[in-house]
């Protein structure tokens, strides 16, 4: 494969990658919007035909003051010019400040954003967090067009039926 190749599929993946970045709540400090993505994995493949690229092993993006870790990111695109992207971990982990000086950090075994859907979802004991504020369950919803979430639970991933398959929200009452 090109160095040409190489940087087409790169500038691809950043594309679809900004689409992930606006997965995360538009409350991010002022400027990282301009900064620069940064992708660092193990190893990485594109299908320019297919148009989907694949980063495994020790993924690390960061884009500003977000940082995002993860096993593995799948990014693809479709002809509709629909994208997707989907990152697995034990956990997925992602923080990224605040203009208030609080920082949000959350963490899923896996996340995925739709572009079409304006829905990004955290799954697998999910959690995120800010300040002292938090949120737990095993799937975690955001919509990013009409800014809803929700949260619900299911039996499993250490949910019992004595629990009844119930979320967590933790409100800190001095946080504005």
């Amino acid at each position: 494969m090109s160095n040409n190749s190489i940087r087409s599929i790169l500038y691809k993946f950043g594309v679809i990658l900004v689409m992930l970045l606006l997965a995360i709540p538009s409350y991010a400090l002022k400027g990282d919007d301009k900064k620069p993505i940064q992708i660092e994995a193990d190893s990485g493949t594109g299908d320019q035909n297919k148009k989907v690229l694949e980063f495994i092993g020790n993924v690390k993006i960061t884009k500003g003051s977000l940082i995002v870790n993860a096993d593995k990111g799948v990014a693809s695109q479709y002809k509709e010019g629909d994208r997707t992207f989907v990152l697995y971990g034990k956990p997925v982990a992602f923080e990224q400040m605040q203009d208030d000086g609080v920082k949000i950090i959350g963490q899923g075994d896996k996340f995925e954003y739709n572009t079409k859907s304006s829905l990004a979802v955290l799954t697998g004991r999910a959690k995120i967090r800010k300040g002292k504020s938090e949120i737990v369950g095993d799937v975690l919803t955001y919509n990013t067009q009409t800014q809803v979430y929700s949260a619900k639970s299911n039996f499993g991933n250490g949910v019992t039926k004595n629990s009844g398959g119930r979320i967590t929200v933790i409100l800190d009452q001095g946080q504005k």
